[in-house]
């Protein structure tokens, strides 16, 4: 029988197998209490065993659902819980209490997935990087298809270089303005990825609300325990699983600053140290860092990264493409896009132009809703919605802040 964990979101955590026939002959040989409720117990222990704690609620679902299996004798479908609590096991953590996964990971997602397919989809303009970023990651998790290739077109030879490709470490660095795109690719690229290689792929989004959390102390042992969990997890996933840390200058900030913490370098070296070990997996565990700082990141991290991708604002043509797609239903003239485009650049008032960000989630709603529910969207909506709409600042990086 199958066992899934899920989060009360929905989200996967954990798929295990066990025998029920089995089970229920321990249960009733090991007490003499209702052998459904001993069995419940006896698998809460090993779930337990394995970091995961049923709470009341969980525990009494898991009875039912046991009791059904056992009046049915149907042992073929899926059993399914939920709980939050998910603890990360002291030998994990190293030092300190219980710990759970949500306090580690801010979000938990299981691919293939429509609506991260969806988000992937929708990101106009970056296609270059979506397709790099897919090629790039699909190498270094299914290294065979790079063999295969060398032997198909070298004579059956595994050439040299291929070496180069073993030495890295499976690290990229999505680094770029504000409103770029880079958080929204991180989190939906691997549906494309569970896509193209037929498994599924799980990610974990490494939460920054620790950082914030008055413990700075405890900040080494976070993402030591973050690495190793996600080490756990990929031995017993039939499947490549990616770690993101987004806002990454936050805990990865040069060691070179004279202000920094001994804690806070503590830390970059606990970064360092787990995306080393990542190299070593036997199964494929991909690292992903977002920043709005790249050049605040340590060097010593930024030349650990396979790869670094850029994220800029879309240009002209980008713009162009946008509003092409989006305004489709209404078509507008050629001359009405192009002033929009115009509209949405830089300037001799502005030396910057609208983010990606800027122009989907702001100026095309705020054009909706001055529409709405009496005028049709119209080229004049969008003309005044971008008039009366500031295009974000960009990251001034020398100060850490916003220009």
């Amino acid at each position: 029988m199958k066992i899934q964990i899920k989060s009360y979101k929905g989200q996967i955590i954990k798929e295990c197998f066990f025998n029920f026939d089995d089970l229920m002959h321990k249960a009733q040989g090991a007490t003499n209490t209702n052998p459904v409720n001993a069995a419940a117990s006896m698998l809460s222990e090993r779930l337990k065993s394995e970091g995961i704690i049923l709470d009341r609620d969980a525990l009494t679902d898991l009875e039912k659902k046991l009791g059904d299996f056992a009046v049915v004798g149907d042992d073929s479908k899926t059993l399914t819980l939920r709980t939050d609590r998910i603890a990360i096991k002291n030998s994990l953590s190293e030092g300190g209490g219980d710990m759970y996964q949500s306090e580690l990971f801010e979000k938990v997602i299981l691919y293939p997935d429509p609506l991260y397919k969806k988000i992937c989809d929708s990101l106009i303009g970056l296609d270059k990087i979506k397709d790099r970023l897919i090629k790039e990651t699909i190498f270094m998790i299914s290294p065979d298809s790079i063999r295969d290739w060398s032997k198909n077109k070298h004579d059956g030879q595994q050439i040299a270089a291929l070496k180069t490709l073993e030495q890295r470490s499976p690290f990229l660095i999505f680094g770029g303005d504000v409103g770029t795109g880079k958080t929204a690719l991180a989190e939906s690229f691997g549906n494309a990825i569970a896509e193209s290689i037929k498994k599924s792929v799980k990610l974990f989004k490494f939460s920054i609300l620790t950082r914030g959390s008055g413990i700075v102390g405890d900040m080494t042992r976070l993402i030591t325990a973050a690495f190793k969990t996600v080490e756990v997890e990929v031995s017993s996933f039939d499947g490549p699983m990616i770690l993101l840390l987004d806002e990454a200058d936050t805990l990865a900030q040069s060691r070179e600053a004279i202000q920094m913490h001994h804690e806070d370098k503590a830390g970059v070296n606990a970064l360092i140290q787990g995306i080393d070990r990542m190299r070593f997996q036997k199964k494929p565990v991909l690292v992903i860092f977002c920043t709005n700082r790249l050049s605040a990141i340590d060097p010593a991290i930024r030349r650990r990264a396979v790869d670094i991708f850029e994220f800029e604002r879309p240009d002209e043509k980008q713009r162009k493409h946008i509003f092409e797609i989006y305004t489709k239903d209404i078509k507008l003239g050629s001359g009405d896009i192009q002033e929009l485009v115009d509209l949405t650049g830089s300037s001799k008032k502005c030396s910057y132009g609208f983010s990606y960000s800027d122009l989907i989630n702001r100026v095309i709603p705020i054009a909706i809703f001055s529409c709405y529910p009496d005028k049709p969207f119209s080229f004049s909506a969008l003309k005044e919605a971008i008039l009366n709409t500031k295009a974000t600042k960009p990251f001034d990086e020398r100060q850490g802040s916003k220009k």
